[in-house]
């Protein structure tokens, strides 16, 4: 059986029927549509076009046209896509993330220990320093094996150093003291902005952006319960903020404040940031980036060398017909040829 063939089956059976009628709904009544109707359209497009029902509802896939379709990444062809364009030999610099701080240790601006290598009185010391420590799994992905350790609270050091070992949270991080404009948002998460790069001749380009925003008090950034939303180069919202479902928001459901009012000042410094950080390891070409922003200024949280495509398509953020596929080709030109052949 086909690599292509065992994934398209493993995310069949890796569905969230719950979530799937949701959307499915959302869908139906958005479009005046039947049920029936609707997954049927979803399953025709999942053999045809390699789309999920994520990828269908968000790229409003139900109102697009044949060569509209063409225009979107979907499940099926970002393997192709990451495959081609990021070199198998050096994804490891971004999948670990000890790997990663080592060689972007210029781009954090801040202080880490490694575990792996580090004795119980680095350990001490490295908490003498700091008020507030993350300690990360550095194979984790999308939030999880994140935790925040309050120093003050720590009683046993001995004991703590033995449970991150065992929980192989190998990665401490000093915290991220985040900036007022994004504090007034939303206070009780680095905020974590997704700035995707594509390098091509030895040059990179942006091109895409989304701020992912907690909505509720959590301390560690997930993969649900967020809004998205993306700036341009003024720092200023440039598109609608949405929620996983597609509701749009005027203001933050916990703090209230308005979107309109939102402006941050390090946007462009923070994209050229991303362009070099970009040309450190050329060999991996399409990056998704994930900053924070500090009052002196952004920095870089990770790397992803296979980043999630689905909010930068969302439809609802600018009401675009075409996908994340066409921002790709238009930098690559004629290299999409060979990534079809992938």
């Amino acid at each position: 059986m086909k690599k292509g063939t065992k994934r398209m089956l493993k995310k069949i059976k890796s569905i969230n029927f719950n979530k799937m009628n949701k959307i499915v709904d959302i869908i139906c009544k958005e479009n005046k549509k039947s049920k029936i109707y609707v997954k049927a359209s979803i399953f025709f497009n999942f053999l045809k076009y390699g789309t999920g029902y994520t990828d269908y509802f968000r790229g409003n896939f139900i109102n697009l046209t044949e060569e509209e379709k063409k225009t979107f990444v979907t499940a099926k062809s970002f393997y192709r896509i990451i495959h081609y364009l990021n070199n198998y030999d050096y994804i490891c610099i971004f999948h670990d993330k000890l790997i990663f701080n080592e060689i972007f240790r210029d781009y954090l601006k801040r202080d880490f220990i490694n575990l792996k290598k580090a004795g119980l009185n680095d350990f001490k010391e490295f908490l003498s320093k700091h008020e507030i420590i993350f300690a990360k799994d550095n194979l984790g992905e999308c939030g999880h094996g994140i935790e925040k350790i309050k120093v003050s609270e720590i009683s046993n050091p001995v004991e703590l150093y033995n449970k991150l070992r065992d929980n192989k949270q190998y990665l401490l991080e000093e915290a991220i003291i985040q900036s007022d404009e994004l504090n007034e948002i939303n206070p009780n998460v680095v905020n974590s902005y997704r700035i995707v790069t594509l390098v091509k001749n030895g040059k990179a380009y942006v091109i895409a952006n989304s701020l992912r925003v907690n909505q509720d008090t959590a301390d560690v950034i997930g993969c649900t319960n967020d809004l998205y939303f993306s700036f341009s180069e003024d720092g200023k919202i440039d598109s609608n903020v949405i929620d996983d479902y597609g509701n749009i928001y005027e203001e933050h459901p916990l703090t209230h404040k308005k979107f309109s009012e939102v402006q941050v000042k390090d946007i462009k410094t923070a994209f050229e940031m991303c362009k070099k950080a970009a040309l450190e390891v050329p060999e991996v070409r399409y990056v998704g980036w994930d900053v924070g922003f500090s009052n002196n200024g952004p920095v870089i949280i990770e790397g992803n060398e296979y980043p999630g495509y689905g909010i930068l398509q969302y439809y609802k953020l600018k009401n675009k017909r075409t996908g994340h596929l066409k921002e790709i080709q238009d930098i690559i030109g004629n290299e999409i040829k060979n990534v079809k052949k992938c």
